[in-house]
């Protein structure tokens, strides 16, 4: 559509034509309004549609901000979880690598943060019965490895073949158990999942399990192998 566009000056010569009957001068096209909207937010500095690396700094800072005194999810509350999840969602939105098995960025040594595994929280347990250490994930995609390693007390570890499924999802096969990090245990066949990649970058990791799971993990090492 298109409509008059009357300047100071136009609005004379409009008067002057009424009163002459000469012709009145043409229109001029005018934008829509949601092209005249998005021009003026780009003179403003304002983005549509793509993410910025200002806009994952922003949200990873928040993620991290509201995890650091949860404990890796031990001391977590319903509340916590809910705003938590509500925070991984907006940062995967802004995810830059979408092709998340293929980005180099996913293989290393990444420490956990952040998990709602109860198999992993153990929060039934007593304190000194559950891993008060470190836990590492070590995920060599390239050639579709995997290492999950406790550190103190108990030092437990399972190793797992990888199988790309999607762009971000893999299924998981658990092969061996090492418990105390020397008494090894063959896997059932059972013992299987998926693990879909939601974000990565360069310092941060968001993956979810087929249980509903979420994990939120940092960089350690990028050159630790399985």
């Amino acid at each position: 559509m298109q409509s008059m566009s009357m300047n100071n000056s136009g609005c004379v010569n409009l008067h002057r034509s009424s009163i002459t009957g000469s012709r009145l001068p043409r229109s001029t096209p005018r934008l829509p309004k949601r092209a005249v909207a998005i021009t003026q937010a780009g003179l403003f500095g304002l983005k549509f549609g793509t993410a910025s690396s200002a806009d994952v700094k922003t949200q990873k800072q928040e993620l991290l901000s509201a995890i650091q005194p949860l404990a890796r999810g031990v001391n977590a509350t319903d509340a916590d979880e809910e705003q938590v999840e509500k925070l991984i969602q907006k940062l995967e939105r802004v995810n830059l690598n979408k092709n998340t098995l293929a980005s180099p960025l996913i293989n290393g040594k990444w420490k956990l943060l952040y998990t709602t595994s109860q198999s992993i929280l153990q929060k039934n347990r007593p304190a000194p019965l559950r891993a008060n250490g470190p836990i590492y994930q070590y995920i060599d995609a390239v050639n579709g490895k995997a290492r999950n390693q406790e550190s103190w007390p108990f030092f437990n570890s399972v190793l797992a073949d990888l199988t790309p499924e999607t762009k971000t999802r893999v299924g998981v096969q658990f092969t061996l158990f090492k418990i105390f990090g020397l008494l090894p245990i063959k896997a059932p066949e059972r013992a299987k999942g998926k693990l879909d990649t939601t974000f990565v970058d360069e310092e941060l990791r968001v993956s979810r399990g087929d249980k509903g799971n979420v994990f939120v993990l940092t960089m350690e090492d990028p050159s630790g192998k399985p």
